[in-house]
């Protein structure tokens, strides 16, 4: 369990503050961000867009006095917590002792192993990687987000973090055989630490597999390519479909404490925009989408 304390480092953490202001414009306060919102106070946020930041649960006190009286919201991975409720937010991690791709696919289910073999002898799926990849990337990713009630966050935000962490941001697609794009991935690799920030499926190809191919193929070569100790496949609801899915790969769920003046479901908090922005058009959630994106700190 040691891994799992791994958190992201303090260098990333500037770096992706700064590319967050160079997108949006966030003013900085010392360390944290601040999120305008468009209805109420702004948000102090450490971090906007990270599932967890450099900090423990127990390491924040210094944040919560730069915070005091206002609004505010501090995530932070609580490794010391065993039990979990439904919806509770969790990363998803995997500890890396070895990359062979055979021991790689040990850590998987059994089924899961069988859907990863079909899912290359039956589709033929192939990799890409690279910034080349960021606009296909970002079609799928647009979908996926429109799917699940989300706004899509802005194209020029991803460029921005290729161009400030270079070969530490990698941009994954998933082409079939008439190299149409079926699945998308971006993993960050933060020394030993490679999460898994953003992607999707196509939604034609969910059910031939594309979200098995992608998984093992990427953790295939970012292992492979990288010395890392974790792959983090990203934030879940805790007994959730993601969670599901994940799980099969041996992913194990660590708590993401979301530190703010009131306690509040996450996932619940959206429920009702969320079905709300399924139904708009898409050529309006895409105008919209991006900009709105600034405003929202629990994103």
């Amino acid at each position: 369990m040691v891994n799992m304390t791994i958190t992201h480092t303090k260098d990333f953490i500037d770096r992706f503050r700064q590319v967050l202001h160079k997108t949006y414009g966030y003013d900085l306060y010392m360390d944290l961000c601040v999120v305008p919102s468009i209805l109420s106070a702004p948000v102090l946020s450490y971090m906007p867009l990270l599932n967890y930041t450099d900090r423990l649960h127990d390491d924040v006190d210094d944040l919560l006095e730069l915070a005091k009286e206002s609004d505010y919201l501090i995530r932070a991975l609580n490794p010391d917590q065993k039990e979990f409720e439904a919806d509770e937010p969790v990363a998803m991690r995997l500890e890396i002792d070895s990359s062979r791709p055979e021991d790689l696919m040990l850590l998987a289910k059994s089924r899961c192993r069988n859907k990863i073999r079909n899912s290359s002898k039956k589709f033929h799926y192939t990799l890409k990687s690279g910034s080349e990849c960021i606009d296909d990337f970002y079609e799928i990713l647009s979908q996926t987000y429109h799917r699940h009630g989300t706004p899509i966050l802005p194209k020029k935000l991803f460029y921005e973090l290729q161009d400030e962490f270079e070969e530490n941001l990698v941009f994954f697609v998933s082409y079939d055989e008439q190299g149409q794009p079926a699945a998308a991935m971006s993993v960050f690799v933060d020394e030993t630490l490679a999460w898994y920030a953003w992607g999707g499926v196509e939604e034609s190809y969910s059910q031939k597999l594309a979200g098995y191919y992608i998984y093992f193929e990427v953790l295939k070569r970012v292992t492979h390519d990288f010395d890392i100790k974790v792959f983090d496949f990203g934030r879940s609801p805790f007994e959730g479909s993601t969670y599901r899915f994940k799980s099969q790969f041996g992913a194990k769920p660590i708590k993401i404490e979301l530190i703010k003046p009131a306690s509040e479901d996450l996932y619940s908090k959206y429920a009702f925009a969320a079905k709300l922005w399924q139904k708009l058009p898409r050529s309006v959630v895409q105008r919209v989408g991006p900009r709105l994106t600034k405003y929202l700190a629990d994103l």
